[in-house]
C-alpha cells in the first residue's frame, strides 16, 4: 500500500516542477534584453546610413541613430516620397503622376542586428504596394533587393 502512494506523489511533484519551469519566460521573449535599436534617444554617436535605390536612382539617403538598449525604446523611423512609374511585386502598377510614400521603421532588434520594416504605398489612396523586411548589421554593410530593381543598403558610419 505504501508503494502505491509514493508513485502518484512523485509524479505530482515532477509535474509541478515541470509546470513551474514551463511558465518561466524564455530568453527570446525577455523585453529587457539588450539589443540594437534605432531611437531618438541614442546619443552615443553610432549611426546607420540607409540608401534606397530604384533602377540605380537614389530615392532616399539618410541616417538612423542606433545604440544598444531595450526593445521598449525603439522609435527610429524615416519617411520619404518619390514619383511613381514602377510596378511593385509584378502586379501593382503605379503611374508617373502618382506620389509614392516610403516608410522605414524598426520592426525588431537582436543582439547583433536591427530588423527594419520597409513599406511603400500610393499616397492618395493608401494602397500598400510592398511591405517587407531588411536585416541591418550595425558593424557591416548589408543590402537587400526588396522588389525587382528596388534595393536597400545599410552601412555603419564611423563614430565621431
Amino acid at each position: 500500500m505504501k508503494q502505491r502512494v509514493w508513485i502518484p506523489l512523485v509524479l505530482c511533484i515532477a509535474l509541478c516542477k515541470w509546470f513551474a519551469v514551463a511558465q518561466e519566460p524564455s530568453p527570446g521573449t525577455n523585453t529587457s534584453e539588450v539589443v540594437w535599436i534605432s531611437s531618438s534617444q541614442c546619443s552615443g554617436g553610432h549611426k546607420l546610413g540607409v540608401t534606397v535605390r530604384l533602377d540605380h536612382k537614389v530615392l532616399y539617403r539618410g541616417l538612423l541613430p542606433i545604440c544598444q538598449g531595450g526593445r521598449d525604446t525603439e522609435d527610429g523611423k524615416a519617411r520619404f516620397h518619390f514619383v511613381g512609374g514602377h510596378t511593385f511585386q509584378g502586379q501593382y502598377r503605379t503611374r508617373s503622376t502618382e506620389s509614392i510614400e516610403g516608410d522605414i521603421w524598426q520592426a525588431s532588434g537582436d543582439p547583433d542586428a536591427l530588423i527594419l520594416g520597409i513599406s511603400f504605398d500610393e499616397g492618395k489612396h493608401k494602397q500598400i504596394l510592398l511591405n517587407t523586411l531588411h536585416v541591418a548589421r550595425p558593424e557591416k554593410q548589408s543590402s537587400s533587393e526588396l522588389d525587382r530593381g528596388l534595393f536597400i543598403t545599410t552601412y555603419p558610419l564611423p563614430v565621431r
